[in-house]
């Protein structure tokens, strides 16, 4: 895959899209969080050393999370994100439409026992 800066184009790419658009990038493009940190640090032109002394984290932990190795703790992606500069949001994505999965619980259940 062509890199421009060490960042693979499609991490770029959805890096401009959640730029631009303000919008949550196509499943295609939908990025791990140690992608996002490394994406992040490589386009702010930052060392793993400066990142992880700025968001108070090990070298190597950072360098764990960014390969994928380590599913790091909620805190610790606060801790990174905002030290390259972002909020860290969590957002739900929905996997079917929410009267779908109404209509799946209440085909022949009682209501006061549809999520039993």
């Amino acid at each position: 895959m062509p890199k421009l800066s060490g960042v693979p184009i499609a991490q770029r790419r959805a890096l401009n899209r959640l730029q631009v658009r303000g919008a949550v990038p196509a499943p295609s493009l939908r990025l791990e969080p140690g992608q996002w940190v490394r994406t992040l640090r490589v386009c702010l032109h930052m060392t793993q050393r400066q990142l992880a002394a700025r968001a108070g984290v090990s070298q190597g932990n950072l360098a764990l999370i960014e390969k994928g190795r380590l599913e790091p703790q909620l805190s610790t992606l606060t801790k990174l994100f905002d030290a390259l500069y972002c909020d860290l949001t969590v957002l739900p994505l929905p996997r079917k439409r929410v009267a779908a999965v109404i209509a799946e619980k209440t085909l022949g259940v009682p209501s006061r026992r549809m999520w039993d």
